[in-house]
């Protein structure tokens, strides 16, 4: 990628304070279609409809690209898993399962959101950019689901919220890389149902 943008020819006028973003969501789209090994500036430059030296004018490296692609990714994947307006429910525990439930709404199970959330993770093995950003996601999901557990569970029962978090946390992972595979909605609604019984179990509901 990096080679590409040294051949940039020299970098054209600024056209409008879109034009940034417009780069962005060029390059959001090519990682949803394309995925994060194929991205190129070429690639983006072409979705864009741009020339590749609009590229080098607004980011100074794909790094820097790749970042807010990824943070606009994110934002689309907090927006997809949150509880839809009038499904909160009234009990503690409602919220919960109604937020459970929500990271696997149809808007959150297409392929171009579950490809960004296998590309981030792979990313960020070798990026610490990307791994700051996928860590920032992840650090939302882990106090939104302990403020909801710590409303569901006794008081004095709080030193479990940790473990429960845990426990949900890690079975979530494991139900959607298993919706990968076989987009079973039987195993989803046995590992949801499974969370809210450990949390009615160890937190005292």
């Amino acid at each position: 990628m990096m080679d590409e943008l040294v051949e940039l020819a020299t970098p054209a006028v600024k056209k409008g304070s879109d034009r940034r973003q417009d780069i962005v969501n060029a390059a959001l789209q090519c990682l949803q279609n394309k995925g994060y090994a194929q991205l190129t500036a070429r690639k983006v430059a072409a979705e864009a409809g741009i020339s590749l030296g609009n590229i080098t004018y607004y980011f100074d490296s794909m790094d820097a690209l790749l970042c807010e692609a990824y943070e606009l990714a994110t934002a689309h994947l907090f927006q997809a898993s949150q509880i839809p307006t009038g499904k909160a429910g009234r009990t503690p525990m409602e919220r919960l399962e109604a937020y459970l439930w929500a990271g696997f709404s149809p808007e959150v199970l297409t392929s171009p959101l579950l490809r960004l959330r296998v590309d981030l993770m792979s990313a960020a093995i070798e990026n610490p950019k990307l791994a700051q950003i996928e860590r920032a996601l992840y650090q939302h999901h882990r106090e939104t689901l302990e403020a909801l557990l710590e409303a569901v569970g006794d008081k004095w029962k709080a030193d479990r919220i940790p473990m429960v978090a845990d426990l949900i946390t890690a079975t979530l992972d494991g139900l959607w890389v298993d919706w990968l595979r076989r987009a079973d909605s039987s195993s989803v609604k046995n590992g949801i149902e499974g969370c809210l019984h450990f949390a009615r179990m160890r937190l005292g509901t």
